[in-house]
């Protein structure tokens, strides 16, 4: 008999229907709740911050690129006569500049421009239309008429890219720290006051980074080789970002 009614309890537990409480379904899905709010946070940050590294590195390879080039060109700017400044004109924001191909034993020569339009820096080479083994005159490179490349967009300060040191004038330093300033690395000089005098640009560029509340810094510094614009050759180059 007793096993009997332990046979009927057993069954009548399984047939059982009842479940949770409302009250305990209700605190778990606050639970639930708050462990996928505190994982979406988690997530998107670390999506965010992927997303950050990740156009940093695309800005760095662009920029970097670019200075490079920069630096070798203007490095190498010559008008091929020892005498004529191959600088032709110059502004923060934009230089043009004679320097010969690396073609030899003939080699032209190319005016090359690098430019802010809008956003982006622009590189224009326009190459004389005659080779030389010995200088000037050259043929075709009156003018900026050869083709343009962008090299990079982004930037935040179009207007004050460049800054130029002279020949017999105080030496390039650091310029004091400037609390206010984002750029990690400022350079002060006394400007040069004609074309002839210019022998060492320094370069400076922001780049406005992917959520735009981010900004990257990069920077160079070249010097002339050329003996039109120095009386000796004192090359130096850098980077900062």
């Amino acid at each position: 008999m007793n096993e009997e009614s332990a046979f009927r309890r057993r069954i009548a537990a399984i047939k059982r229907e009842s479940g949770f409480t409302l009250i305990e379904m209700m605190v778990v899905m606050v639970l639930l709740g708050i462990l996928t709010a505190a994982f979406a946070d988690t997530f998107s940050a670390a999506v965010n911050r992927s997303s950050q590294v990740q156009n940093q590195n695309i800005a760095m390879t662009e920029v970097s690129a670019a200075l490079n080039q920069f630096v070798a060109d203007f490095r190498a700017a010559s008008y091929g006569d020892g005498t004529t400044t191959p600088i032709i004109t110059y502004s923060a924001n934009s230089l043009s500049f004679y320097s010969p191909d690396r073609i030899l034993p003939y080699y032209h020569m190319r005016r090359i421009t690098y430019s802010v339009q809008g956003a982006s820096l622009i590189r224009q080479v326009t190459t004389s239309t005659n080779t030389s083994q010995t200088g000037p005159p050259w043929n075709g490179v009156s003018s900026n008429t050869g083709p343009t490349s962008t090299l990079f967009s982004g930037l935040t300060n179009p207007t004050t890219i460049f800054q130029y040191c002279g020949q017999n004038t105080a030496e390039m330093a650091l310029a004091p720290t400037n609390p206010t300033s984002p750029q990690p690395i400022t350079w002060q000089c006394n400007a040069p006051s004609t074309t002839d005098l210019v022998n060492t640009v320094v370069v400076n560029v922001a780049i406005e980074g992917n959520p735009t509340t981010v900004t990257y810094n990069y920077g160079a510094v070249a010097t002339l080789r050329s003996s039109a614009n120095q009386a000796e050759t004192n090359g130096q180059t850098g980077a900062s970002s």
